[in-house]
């Protein structure tokens, strides 16, 4: 490795794992196959397992990014001049970010868990009372899902259903929260005033 202030250069040492699909893939797909260069220790295949992992998590650390960066939290569009101004802003906004991306991941691959698993009683509150306020809007019986929450919370920022591309996504789950939130906080602080029945 070099360092890029000094120019000199210093061993570092690295582990290889190669991964490669052995079963049959789909006609005209190709098998994966990676080459994983890690400073990780790769003494069991538990270790080797966690490296395999970790990279398929790669997808989802990008889409953070992209949520963080531009896709609802716009981190880099800060006018703030101080370093330490920043670092506290982009500090918060990735807290965002990774909130919105946790709604979308478990409204796609659990829809089904209760919305209680990320959502306060208030912002469930503020969307059930949003959603009454909407002609024709029908309101399920029973424990609300995080899928349904997710689509109502996306509806608040924008979305129009499936025509409009496929599952809601970062950009109007992140306008949605940001709707939600005075409402939830209005709630929150009626109830701590014992103004709510």
């Amino acid at each position: 490795m070099r360092d890029k202030q000094t120019g000199k250069r210093h061993p570092l040492h690295t582990n290889v794992v190669w991964v490669r699909e052995e079963s049959r893939v789909p006609e005209g797909e190709e098998r994966i196959e990676w080459l994983l260069l890690t400073n990780h220790p790769l003494e069991t295949l538990e270790d080797v397992c966690l490296v395999v992992f970790g990279y398929t998590q790669r997808w989802r650390i990008e889409e953070f990014h992209r949520t963080w960066k531009q896709g609802g939290c716009n981190v880099e569009a800060t006018q703030l001049h101080i370093s330490e101004h920043v670092k506290r802003w982009a500090t918060l906004l990735a807290a965002v970010a990774m909130r919105i991306e946790r709604l979308k991941y478990l409204s796609r691959n659990h829809p089904d868990l209760p919305a209680t698993e990320e959502l306060s009683r208030y912002e469930i509150d503020a969307l059930v009372l949003k959603r009454r306020k909407r002609k024709n809007a029908g309101i399920p019986d029973g424990i609300l899902t995080i899928g349904v929450a997710t689509q109502w919370i996306a509806e608040l920022g924008g979305y129009t259903g499936k025509s409009s591309g496929g599952p809601p996504g970062s950009i109007t789950i992140g306008r949605g929260l940001e709707r939600l939130a005075p409402a939830a906080e209005t709630l929150r602080q009626l109830d701590e005033a014992g103004l709510l029945r």
